[in-house]
This record gives structure tokens, sequence and C-alpha cells, in this order.
């Protein structure tokens, strides 16, 4: 039997270099979206608890700032992202955290790893946006032949 580490996925190991790599450009891709306003209509598409998971991981980092040139904190990314990609968010994100870490399914990988093995296998150079959508935008056929 082949046991494998928590940065290792079959014959894959990553380096520190690559997990690096890939929370950089999470941290990236939730800057960009906190910039973002919730009338846009963006839609998370993944589950809450990614979410949150991808929350911490930016928090951690310690590179997103507020006006005051202070980190931000756990709750406040939590509230903006969520708010953002139309998503209620969890009462309790450290709760949801705490269950993140207890999580005992084997099937269900850290998302952050889930992502280098989209970024390395498929190359996709930004995962995170795969997990964004738009919402349609709907059209009232009534109203744009009013003027006509």
């Amino acid at each position: 039997m082949t046991l494998f580490k928590k940065t290792q996925v079959g014959d894959r190991r990553w380096s520190r270099e690559d997990v690096d790599r890939i929370k950089a450009m999470i941290v990236a891709d939730f800057s960009e979206l906190l910039n973002r306003q919730p009338a846009e209509g963006l839609q998370w598409a993944s589950t809450k608890t990614d979410l949150v998971e991808l929350s911490h991981l930016v928090w951690e980092s310690g590179l997103l700032l507020d006006e005051r040139g202070m980190p931000l904190s756990f709750r406040s990314i939590v509230n903006r992202v969520c708010a953002v990609l139309n998503v209620v968010p969890p009462h309790n994100p450290s709760g949801t955290l705490e269950k993140i870490r207890a999580r005992k399914n084997i099937r269900v990988r850290p998302v952050a790893e889930r992502y280098l093995l989209l970024h390395h296998q498929q190359h996709i150079l930004h995962p995170m946006r795969l997990d964004i959508k738009r919402a349609r935008v709907r059209r009232n056929p009534l109203s744009e032949n009013v003027g006509a």
C-alpha cells in the first residue's frame, strides 16, 4: 500500500513553488473579485464550503488590506465575497472552517489542491474562475417593442 502526503496526488508531488504559485493566483483572483459589485450578477457555482475555504486561504496570506492598510479580517473577506457572488454568507464562517478541517471524506480534496490539479493537468491558468458564473440578464420583450 502506498501512502501519499497531502501535497501528493498519485505519482505527482507538488513542489512548494507549485503550492505558492496557485495560492498567489487565488489571492490575485480574490482581490479582483472583491473589487466587483453585487449588481454585476456574478454567482458562485461551487459549494459555500469551498468559498469559505478559499476565503481562509486568502486571509492567511495577509495580502488583502482595508482602506487603513490593515489586513482584512476573515469574516469581512467572507462577507464581501459572498455579497459580490450573491451567496448568503454563513452565520459562523469560523465554524464552517472547523468542519472543513475535521472532514474525513477522503474523496473531497482541499479546494487549493483541486485547483492545482486543474492548473497542472488541464493547463487552466485561473481555475477559480471556473466556479464563477454570470447570471443571465432577462430581457422584457414588451419594453423592447414599446419604442418601435
